[in-house]
């Protein structure tokens, strides 16, 4: 599971919305130190923010610190789809228009037809499907003053004692 940390800063009645911290992978590559992205983006001083809406089963407010996951194979699930597959179909709009024999231009223009057939096509999935396809939620909560667990309507309440 693909885990980022981050903060509730909505809460809905199924989901959450939690704020992360958008990060290169710079700090967990080996090969940062001879690196010139690693110097760039260390001297960036602008933080950008991703807002991620995760199911949950806890009972969450705002301001609470949580880690969110995604399974790798819904990541790679929605990898395929929106990388491997239009490309899928600007090959078989080529291999079809040459087949068929038609000049390089139609050819291109064929191809480049396919491509935004995947796209949309993508885009369409993506509208209808995206909870199936990528399902985010909260695995685990760090800030825990009396968490909540929402399985029932009502809710356990548990108590956390730090030693």
């Amino acid at each position: 599971m693909v885990e980022e940390q981050g903060r509730v800063v909505t809460v809905e009645s199924e989901y959450v919305w939690v704020e992360t911290t958008r990060r290169s992978s710079c700090s967990s590559c080996n090969a940062r130190q001879g690196c010139g992205q690693h110097l760039s983006e260390k001297y960036k001083s602008d933080a950008y923010f991703s807002y991620i809406k995760a199911s949950s089963r806890w009972v969450l407010k705002e301001g609470d610190q949580v880690v969110v996951g995604i399974p790798e194979g819904s990541l790679l699930k929605a990898s395929f789809l929106i990388y491997l597959f239009p490309l899928i179909l600007l090959m078989v709009g080529l291999w079809l228009s040459s087949l068929a024999g038609l000049s390089d231009f139609w050819l291109v223009l064929t191809s480049g037809f396919s491509l935004l057939c995947g796209f949309f096509f993508v885009r369409i999935v993506g509208e209808k499907r995206s909870a199936d396809i990528c399902r985010v939620e909260v695995v685990k909560v760090l800030s825990p003053e009396g968490l909540f667990f929402s399985d029932s309507g009502v809710g356990e309440q548990f108590a956390f004692r730090h030693d």
